[in-house]
């Protein structure tokens, strides 16, 4: 299982809260684009998801 993001649900001009809580540093944002995760890093911990304000982050 890998956590996917939601373009349709995530805006490309914020600075996602959910890169913050990720414990290796797997899910990663460049500017204000739209995070995309490392699956290579990726433990599906769920921590993002639940933490995305707008859903746009599932597992």
């Amino acid at each position: 299982m890998s956590i996917q993001v939601v373009p349709q649900r995530c805006p490309q001009n914020h600075r996602c809260p959910s890169v913050r809580v990720c414990p290796v540093g797997a899910l990663v944002q460049e500017g204000h684009a739209a995070p995309q995760v490392d699956e290579s890093k990726c433990i599906d911990c769920g921590r993002c998801v639940r933490s995305c304000p707008l859903g746009a982050l599932r597992e």
